[in-house]
């Protein structure tokens, strides 16, 4: 006598309907976990040939942002757009400004802008800054001045700091040693993209002159970068 056995027969369609569910109820990534953005330096590939400087004279042009736009010297050197804007300026009417357009979070990357400079003998870059950040440290995010080489690279940064302060200040840079060399100088912020800080920046009335007096002092917060000397464009 033969006995009838009876499979049971899987139900593959249910079992896709539980994968499925499965998967929806995976919790999504913690936006709270912030990872490091890495920024770049886009220098323009046509690079201008700034004229001898002398003492007396600014090596930079409209350093004062007052022809009201991101021009006349300057370009666009972050991976997203810095702005010339008429937010409390120092002087003048206009001021620059690193950061989101809202002002709200961080950018995704570099926000900044440089032009190109020779430095002057005895040269010594100064420039007024209004800074705001509630970062507490810069792992993610930081306002920043460097010099670059025309490839983008650091050669010297000036500063990095996640300052606030609503106010201007007036900081200086003895730039001596690196004198009759062509740099990008670069302002800007970097940002990791996270919406929950913000850290912003704006510049005016920057100045590059020589002045001989000052030759002997030290450059405050400036640290050499990786390329300070081999990638110095003379």
């Amino acid at each position: 006598m033969m006995l009838a056995i009876s499979i049971p027969r899987i139900d593959w369609s249910a079992i896709a309907l539980v994968s499925s569910a499965a998967l929806i109820a995976v919790a999504p990534p913690d936006a709270s976990v912030r990872h490091p953005v890495a920024g770049h330096f886009s220098v323009p590939q046509a690079s201008p040939t700034p004229g001898a400087p002398t003492a007396a004279a600014n090596a930079v042009s409209n350093g004062g942002f007052e022809t009201g736009n991101v021009d006349d010297g300057w370009y666009q050197c972050g991976d997203v757009n810095a702005y010339v804007i008429k937010d409390h300026p120092r002087s003048g009417e206009h001021d620059e400004y690193s950061g989101t357009f809202s002002g709200s979070g961080e950018p995704e990357g570099n926000s900044g802008v440089c032009q190109a400079v020779t430095i002057p003998p005895g040269g010594v870059l100064s420039a007024s800054l209004y800074q705001l950040s509630n970062e507490p440290d810069t792992s993610f995010a930081y306002q920043e001045a460097d010099l670059l080489d025309n490839r983008g690279n650091v050669v010297l940064n000036l500063y990095k700091t996640v300052n606030y302060k609503a106010a201007w200040v007036r900081a200086s840079w003895n730039l001596a040693a690196y004198a009759g060399r062509t740099y990008w100088l670069y302002f800007g912020v970097h940002g990791d993209g996270y919406s929950k800080h913000s850290t912003q920046q704006f510049v005016d009335d920057v100045v590059l002159t020589g002045s001989a007096s000052r030759e002997g002092e030290d450059v405050p917060h400036a640290t050499p970068g990786p390329n300070a000397r081999t990638r110095a464009r003379r």
